[in-house]
């Protein structure tokens, strides 16, 4: 445990060093503003932009920023050919990579309290009714986010590791993966896959204004729905079986 604790902290260190993934977590501060805009459009309140951060900030940016990580973190060595150093020293490569993975979990835990608080500043100050619709469920919901998110894209960071053709590779897949999936949750295709998981439990679960929905849509929305424990288990299979690979593909790379 403590040899992964110190392999995180060299993994923190190296991304102080990285002006990009900061500033690209920095960009997730802009995510709100333009549903900010609707919402004082149609007078609505602090639910309504909170919904559209974990949709669009959650579903469609997020991913992006994570992959891109991804390659940053995995590539760094190989960049700079320090791997041979690295694995020189007494360290499980299992370890590296499940401390890659943990720095993963936290930049997306990161990403979406950046937007929550973001969500709160501008419910505050510039919607109707302030935080009058703030509950304590939004802090449990960006969570969920945040973890969930990063477990649907663990089989994108498997690809990165697989086919090693540099950032731009990451970016592409990424922007495909995010766009694809959110395209598919637009039509309204009743099919598990991890975005789809990720959608159900945290928007759909949630979702607040369901019965102000005609019910056509209230119809269609429980068309949509899978059990949570399916949605569940689908997140935490995929989870699994990509990371297992990205071991050992990373052990075969290094061989």
């Amino acid at each position: 445990m403590r040899e992964l604790l110190n392999l995180i902290q060299a993994e923190f260190m190296k991304i102080k060093r990285q002006k990009f993934i900061i500033l690209t977590l920095l960009a997730s501060l802009l995510v709100p503003l333009p549903w900010c805009v609707v919402c004082i459009r149609d007078n609505l309140g602090f639910q309504n932009l909170f919904q559209g951060m974990l949709v669009y900030g959650g579903l469609l940016f997020l991913p992006c920023v994570l992959c891109i990580a991804a390659a940053t973190l995995f590539y760094r060595e190989e960049d700079y050919d320090t791997l041979k150093n690295i694995i020189m020293v007494p360290v499980s490569k299992t370890a590296l990579v499940l401390s890659k993975m943990t720095v993963l979990l936290i930049l997306s835990v990161a990403y979406c309290v950046l937007g929550l608080l973001v969500c709160i500043f501008l419910s505050f100050f510039l919607l109707n009714g302030g935080l009058a619709e703030f509950r304590i469920t939004a802090v449990q919901d960006t969570l969920m986010l945040a973890v969930f998110v990063f477990l649907a894209i663990t089989p994108m960071i498997t690809l990165i590791l697989l086919f090693k053709k540099g950032y731009i590779f990451a970016v592409i897949i990424s922007f495909i993966y995010a766009i694809s999936s959110f395209s598919v949750l637009l039509v309204g295709v009743k099919v598990m896959f991890p975005m789809m998981a990720v959608f159900q439990l945290v928007i759909m679960q949630h979702n607040l204004n369901i019965e102000k929905l005609p019910q056509e849509s209230i119809d269609f929305y429980h068309y949509l729905m899978y059990p949570a424990g399916v949605s569940l288990a689908c997140l935490i299979a995929v989870a699994l079986v990509s990371i297992g690979l990205a071991i050992f593909i990373y052990k075969q790379q290094e061989n």
